[in-house]
C-alpha cells in the first residue's frame, strides 16, 4: 500500500526542472509527519491514532480472508490496546515532550513486515510473561464453573 501510494504521488508531482525521486516524495512526507508531531500541532494525536490504526487493521483483514493469523498483528493489537490504556493517565504524558513522535515511531516500527519487528519482540519479550502470569493468577481466583439444570 505504501509505495502505491509513493508512485501515485511521484506521478502526480509536476516538473520542476529536476528529477524528483520517491525518496524525495516519503521523506517530505514522513518529515512533515515528524515535524507534526514534534510539536503537538492541533489534530497530531488523531493523525497518529489515524496512522496507527489503518495499515495494521488492513493487513488483519487481509489475514483474516486468508485464514491466517499472523503473531505479528495479535502482538501489534495488543500493544496498541496496552499503549492506550497508558495514555488514559494524561498526567504522565503531560511530562513527555515529544509523546506523539515516540508513539508513532513505535507503532511504526511494531508494524514494519520483517520477521522480528517491534511488535514480535515487544510482546515476546515484556507482555507474553506479564499476560501469562496474570492468566496464571485470574485461573487460580476463578470459582469452579457451575452447570445449571436443563429445561427440558
Amino acid at each position: 500500500p505504501y509505495s502505491i501510494f509513493l508512485r501515485f504521488v511521484h506521478k502526480s508531482i509536476p516538473d520542476v526542472g529536476f528529477p524528483i525521486s520517491e525518496t524525495h516524495v516519503a521523506g517530505a512526507f514522513w518529515g512533515l509527519i515528524g515535524l507534526w508531531t514534534a510539536t503537538d500541532f492541533y489534530g497530531a494525536d488523531i493523525l497518529v491514532t489515524t496512522l496507527a490504526i489503518i495499515y495494521p487493521a488492513w493487513m488483519s483483514y487481509k489475514a483474516e480472508a486468508k485464514g491466517s493469523y499472523p503473531e505479528q498483528w495479535i502482538a501489534y493489537w495488543i500493544i496498541f490496546a496496552v499503549m492506550y490504556i497508558f495514555e488514559f493517565f494524561q498526567f504522565i504524558i503531560y511530562y513527555i515532550p515529544v509523546f506523539q513522535t515516540v508513539k508513532l515511531l513505535l507503532f511504526l516500527w511494531c508494524m514494519y513486515p520483517c520477521p522480528n519487528n517491534g511488535a514480535q519482540f515487544i510482546y515476546s519479550t515484556a507482555l507474553k510473561p506479564g499476560l501469562q502470569a496474570l492468566d496464571k493468577w485470574v485461573s487460580s481466583h476463578a470459582p469452579a464453573p457451575r452447570e445449571f439444570p436443563k429445561d427440558d
